[in-house]
């Protein structure tokens, strides 16, 4: 993995574009919103952004530059969990990593091609699946119901105190190493503590082991109309209401234009996510080509979550997604072109009652189905997981009278 050099972040920053505004808040861009031209701002320090550079790498068990952080690095608990941390991620990298890498680039490359920006809702803080399926993407936008939370600042913090923070953040983790899926109910259990209260450091962890390297990162609140507005990362310490977020500036490997990864603690649920909510007002005015969902409660399958299906429906031209997603029978064969992969079976127990008589009988014919080699998804006991990979067609020319 090549490592990018502080002193190339901060070069970078210091070269950035710094438009005049109002201090305190950035309106992003009414169209293109997702990619501004600036990566840093007034508020926020170079000093910050390459100390939010350092602690993702600390969290991700990679060796840091700074003398403080070198010498936390240096206990027995830090090297412990750099060494979980690495063993772990080999192991995923054998398991799931390189054949989903493998697969991708050769299912996908017609959405690939043309996907600017992906939307992915119900994720959580899984930026690792999304990189990995669409690396050439400008803007990732990642949704879920866990808080953004923050990075410790760990030039100060005391070296029992990184200890516990590391045991936590390892434990966060288990599910989605073991799984491929975080749950819910266990990452609010984790996150309520006075250890770990964001998914930040997961996010952050996922970017640099994916070999990226952090530029910025800002908040994000909305205005009634949904626009977005950015500001340093420590303006306004009060509690966020949903909908709120994060905006992450980061470099890929030889890149030199950052890229843009935007998560939205927000519930998509048709009460708080209607057309008239903040959050749906943004998304419906920010372009994105693809949507990717998994592991997603068969929540699109409620009248409750109708809101943000017809979103998927309505917007996007390609749609990733397992069966937990929008229902088969939404993807009409004259509107949509479709592929399936793997094996459809059942729900599990948890969620008894979605199943799809429909799509048991598209996947029923074997020379429809494609192979899927690599697990993702709600049966990682079996392997037995689907894909669908759905293209919506060009609307029909007017007839000529």
């Amino acid at each position: 993995m090549k490592k990018i050099a502080p002193g190339t972040i901060a070069l970078l920053l210091l070269l950035a574009p710094l438009p005049a505004r109002p201090a305190g808040l950035q309106a992003a861009p009414a169209s293109k919103a997702a990619v501004p031209a600036q990566v840093a701002t007034p508020e926020t320090s170079q000093a910050d952004n390459l100390a939010f550079e350092e602690a993702a790498r600390f969290v991700s068990g990679l060796p840091c530059e700074s003398e403080t952080l070198r010498r936390l690095q240096d206990t027995k608990e830090w090297k412990s969990y750099a060494e979980a941390i690495g063993k772990s991620w080999n192991d995923l990298e054998t398991r799931r990593l390189k054949p989903m890498r493998v697969w991708a680039a050769a299912e996908l490359g017609d959405s690939r091609a043309v996907t600017r920006t992906l939307f992915y809702p119900f994720g959580g803080p899984d930026f690792l699946n999304a990189f990995l399926l669409y690396p050439d993407a400008e803007t990732f936008v990642l949704g879920g119901l866990e808080p953004v939370g923050r990075m410790p600042d760990f030039r100060t913090i005391r070296p029992a105190q990184a200890a516990a923070y590391l045991q936590t953040l390892n434990g966060a983790l288990w599910d989605y190493f073991n799984k491929s899926y975080f749950i819910t109910k266990n990452m609010n259990a984790t996150l309520s503590g006075d250890k770990l209260d964001g998914v930040l450091p997961i996010l952050c962890m996922f970017l640099k082991r994916t070999g990226n390297a952090i530029v910025s990162i800002k908040r994000c609140e909305f205005l009634d109309n949904g626009e977005l507005m950015e500001m340093d990362f420590y303006a306004r310490k009060r509690r966020r209401v949903q909908p709120y977020g994060v905006r992450i500036d980061f470099l890929t490997e030889n890149g030199i234009r950052p890229r843009v990864l935007y998560y939205f603690s927000a519930d998509l649920s048709d009460g708080p996510f209607n057309p008239k909510s903040k959050f749906h007002r943004f998304m419906a005015s920010l372009p994105f080509e693809t949507a990717f969902v998994k592991s997603a409660s068969y929540l699109m399958h409620y009248s409750f979550f109708s809101s943000i299906r017809n979103l998927l429906l309505d917007k996007s031209s390609w749609i990733l997604e397992d069966d937990t997603g929008i229902p088969y029978r939404y993807f009409p064969p004259e509107a949509w072109e479709a592929r399936l992969y793997g094996e459809y079976t059942k729900p599990i127990e948890l969620f008894r009652g979605v199943e799809q008589a429909d799509l048991k009988k598209a996947y029923a014919d074997p020379a429809s189905v494609r192979a899927l080699p690599f697990h993702l998804g709600y049966h990682w006991s079996t392997n037995k997981d689907s894909l669908l990979y759905f293209h919506k067609k060009p609307a029909a020319a007017p007839e000529i009278r």
